[in-house]
């Protein structure tokens, strides 16, 4: 069944990256790919909390409303303070934008695609994250320096299309951060989340709606996404994020399910 299901999102999947015209020349970094064995040996736990949202004093929180996807005019506010646009640059030379967002001050979540070009499978060598983005000459923070990722067996494996990336500064103790959470199938089925990500003449976007699949690693929703919205967090009213926007079908779109293994490789890296 779940190679079934991994083939038929394969057949699929559409990448939810943006082209980006005129990027800057962000931070350079390190990928590290993780094997399968490697993904698959850690057992999952459900109901865990990982981490805890932060929302600096400096920031006022904005409580989301339950609407179709509209624009966040005020993306310098907690919780969207934490959601970076990414201007990636990869080491064949080609530039995409994606989403992602802060889990601590440290560490990042967003998809294993977003730190690949789709047409060369190359990986991300320099990345700009923006956080309370509006323009590139609008924004609350940047942050161009050195990174190291962590990513799950993607592109071989697309049910585990997730990425982990641990930044050299605090830059959480500035723009917040979602807290973290393993979730039961009871916990997510038939419940209603949010997503948050850019897409759409790079603006910040959000979008509520139901869980309707959930399997082992991944879960399907019919919240509404755009291209370039791929590394997008899905979380509930108090900001907890419970998975990782990545992919769509005509019918429905998908995003991985965050559970023990993934926090377990970010406590082994001193990144929780």
């Amino acid at each position: 069944m779940k190679r079934a299901l991994a083939l038929f999102l394969a057949l699929l999947m559409t990448l939810l990256t943006g082209a980006c015209a005129e990027a800057d020349d962000g931070g350079e970094g390190i990928v590290h790919v993780l094997d399968e064995e490697q993904t698959d040996s850690f057992v999952q736990e459900t109901g865990m909390i990982a981490s805890d949202p932060f929302r600096p004093d400096s920031l006022e929180r904005i409580i989301l409303p339950p609407d179709d996807r509209k624009v966040i005019k005020k993306p310098k506010q907690y919780p969207y303070s934490a959601i970076a646009y990414m201007e990636a640059k990869g080491e064949c030379g080609c530039e995409w934008c994606c989403t992602g967002f802060m889990v601590t001050e440290k560490t990042l979540l967003t998809a294993a695609h977003c730190m690949m070009c789709k047409e060369h499978e190359k990986w991300a060598k320099k990345v700009t994250f923006y956080f309370g983005y509006k323009s590139r000459k609008n924004y609350l923070y940047r942050y161009k320096s050195k990174w190291t990722a962590w990513v799950g067996s993607f592109p071989s494996r697309n049910e585990d299309d997730w990425a982990i990336v641990k930044l050299n500064k605090k830059v959480g103790k500035k723009t917040g951060w979602f807290g973290i959470r393993a979730c039961s199938d009871d916990d997510l089925m038939g419940k209603s989340f949010c997503i948050a990500g850019f897409g759409g003449e790079d603006k910040l976007r959000y979008a509520w709606g139901t869980v309707t699949g959930v399997w082992e690693k991944q879960l399907g929703y019919n919240i509404d996404t755009l291209p370039g919205s791929s590394g997008s967090p899905i979380f509930d009213s108090n900001d907890y994020a419970i998975g990782i926007n990545t992919s769509h079908t005509d019918s429905a779109n998908f995003g991985q399910r965050l559970r023990s293994e993934i926090f377990q490789k970010m406590e082994q890296n001193g990144l929780l």
